[in-house]
């Protein structure tokens, strides 16, 4: 048996691993590499998400996306969001007021969000996930 299956045998160790590394991260490091990964996933087919900030006093997400097809950037501002954590359940992610840049894709969020197509509240499952989260919000 090698090194690497050991920590290929389950997540559990790898992310327990990732979450300890994280969280020696400064703060401004930690988000730096939550932009790269959702660069390397989501939005890999779509563009880049070329800058994060984040106001955890005032309670601020500022975004900006290269988006391939766009001129100019894209901006998204996430104000008021909340992450909700009641005993014994996962944290929940409440984005508040969201705000694009782009008018015709403005209407559309907020039509998906009023049919609740997208959910007022997206459940955090994932251990490595919840203590992101919890670091940069």
């Amino acid at each position: 048996m090698q090194f690497s299956d050991f920590l290929n045998a389950g997540s559990g160790l790898v992310d327990t691993m990732k979450i300890v590394l994280f969280r020696m991260l400064p703060r401004g490091a930690q988000v730096e590499k939550v932009r790269n990964e959702i660069n390397q996933g989501l939005l890999r087919k779509y563009g880049k998400l070329t800058r994060l900030a984040i106001d955890q006093e005032n309670k601020i997400i500022s975004a900006e996306l290269d988006l391939k097809g766009e001129t100019e950037p894209v901006r998204i501002t996430l104000s008021k969001y909340r992450l909700i954590q009641a005993a014994g359940e996962n944290p929940r992610f409440e984005p508040g007021t969201i705000e694009v840049s782009r008018e015709w894709l403005n209407a559309v969020l907020n039509t998906l969000v009023k049919t609740s197509v997208i959910p007022a509240q997206l459940e955090v499952k994932n251990l490595l996930h919840q203590t992101v989260v919890k670091s940069i919000l």
